[in-house]
């Protein structure tokens, strides 16, 4: 079996086990195979549809969405997962955006944290866990304050 079909074949094993980016199919191929060969696996996948950043990109913003914020979210596609800006554009205006502070909401209520009862220390832990999660100051401090006033 010549070089470019073994790269064929290797492509749909790897699509065939999950979905995956263009970017990421390319380096996993590229650790084998020339980069001709790696673009020429590339493009039969793409014929087939096997391979559609913008699907990919839609799924991601649905799935991950439910547990971290926005931004994070379009941070990972880009930066990770090798999504173009304009493709994550057209992705982030066809889906929903999410209620940010319903997810923080879910992630004190996970915690088990209550602001009013909550010492400093905890509140500050909790608001920097939030912020590495990528939700912005002002949203957490939102639902800060808005849980202590509906106690």
């Amino acid at each position: 079996m010549d070089e470019c079909k073994r790269a064929k074949h290797r492509a749909l094993y790897l699509l065939e086990r999950c979905d995956r980016t263009e970017q990421e199919l390319r380096t996993k191929l590229s650790r084998s195979y020339e980069p001709e060969i790696v673009e020429e696996a590339i493009r039969y996948v793409k014929q087939y549809g096997y391979i559609d950043d913008k699907r990919y990109a839609l799924n991601y913003l649905k799935s991950r969405g439910q547990i971290k914020s926005r931004r994070q979210v379009e941070q990972e596609l880009l930066y990770k997962k090798g999504i173009s800006r304009d493709i994550l554009e057209e992705a982030s205006q066809e889906t929903e955006a999410q209620d940010e502070g319903l997810l923080i909401r879910r992630w004190m209520e996970k915690k088990h944290f209550s602001p009013e009862t909550a010492t400093l220390e905890e509140q500050r832990r909790l608001y920097l866990f939030l912020m590495r999660r990528g939700f912005r100051s002002e949203d957490i401090l939102r639902e800060f304050k808005r849980e202590d006033m509906e106690s």
